[in-house]
């Protein structure tokens, strides 16, 4: 039971910091508003993870759930993507169309499909990696994190929601895209062991890190940029959409070659992480405090990483399976653990 136990509550908790503390939305001086986020982010990440892991699919089913997710946080939580006035910072004003801020919503449910959704999973499950992509919990566990995670966002809602009040055409958007979201994620396919395509090798796991960095620091700094300078939003989304190609192409055809395994798919997410790390000083207040804080932060995530990344290699080695040759098929790897 701890043993299934164990890597369900440190994603909970592994959530929230990535989504939130190390992003730079929650800097030290504000710590305590961890707490009041971790029932909406941490099992809500759980809530996604059991729930494609218990129906056999992948991380497609999974990222598209995480824009599931950042529907129900942004439209339902906290309410950015109506609310004209969210913080202050009147993101819908820049690139409205329709009454909705197009590279807001961009920008944002990629934040949770990638990092708070994508990422805080892929750790978690590098932490435990001999446990593989199993369920952790029982039909039970995934029911009270569903109903924690419902929690969570009712709690966000009125306490986070700045008094913002959903239109019904608001609250019926939003439904309708959780809803459909949803059903694409349950129409893929379900996971499956497959033979690479052809003979060429899989990149090294740095080069696919490497690219990962590359591409979500490049997604990260092109925001900061057209926001900055006022750039077409039109010119925003389309990069966006160029980023988002390049990353879907790049993964799909190194996937389907010898030697693509579990130390992949941990340096993707580590790279994606690598950018969070760095940006977070950025988005940060600048006094003493916050970035004394942040580099705490960072040098955490560091920590998990180096982490996450050991456990990997155990765990291929434990397997009897090198790196550079592939993953076991589900049927070995529980005849193995058993």
């Amino acid at each position: 039971m701890t043993r299934r136990i164990a890597p369900a509550l440190v994603l909970v908790f592994l959530a929230p910091f990535v989504g939130e503390v190390l992003l730079g939305n929650t800097p030290l001086r504000l710590i305590g508003a961890y707490l009041l986020v971790l029932p909406m982010y941490g099992f809500g990440a759980l809530f996604i993870r059991e729930l494609s892991r218990r129906t056999g699919r992948g991380w497609p089913t999974i990222l598209i759930l995480g824009v599931a997710y950042g529907v129900v946080e942004e439209g339902l939580a906290d309410m950015s993507l109506f609310n004209p006035n969210f913080l202050g910072q009147h993101l819908l004003s820049y690139g409205n169309l329709f009454g909705i801020g197009w590279p807001w919503w961009f920008f944002v449910l990629t934040l949770h499909a990638v990092w708070s959704i994508g990422v805080s999973i892929a750790l978690a499950e590098a932490l435990f990696a001999r446990h593989g992509p199993y369920p952790w919990l029982g039909r039970t566990g995934l029911v009270v994190s569903g109903v924690v995670f419902g929690f969570g966002v009712v709690l966000v809602h009125f306490v986070g929601g700045e008094g913002y009040k959903l239109s019904a055409g608001e609250l019926v958007l939003s439904l309708v895209l959780v809803a459909v979201l949803t059903a694409v994620a349950f129409l893929l396919p379900r996971r499956r062991v497959t033979q690479p395509a052809g003979p060429q090798q899989a990149p090294s796991p740095w080069v696919a890190g490497g690219t990962a960095f590359v591409l979500t620091g490049a997604f990260m700094s092109v925001t900061r940029l057209a926001y900055t300078l006022k750039l077409s939003a039109v010119v925003l989304i389309l990069v966006y959409f160029l980023l988002y190609g390049l990353a879907v192409l790049a993964v799909w055809r190194w996937s389907r070659r010898i030697g693509w395994n579990a130390e992949h798919r941990f340096a993707l997410a580590a790279g994606a992480l690598l950018t969070y790390a760095w940006y977070g000083f950025v988005q940060a207040p600048h006094d003493a405090l916050d970035l004394v804080g942040q580099a705490i932060f960072a040098l955490l995530a560091l920590g998990v990483l180096i982490l996450a990344g050991r456990q990997v290699r155990t765990a291929s080695s434990v397997r009897g399976v090198p790196a550079s040759v592939g993953t076991l098929s589900s049927r070995s790897f529980e005849s193995r653990s058993r």
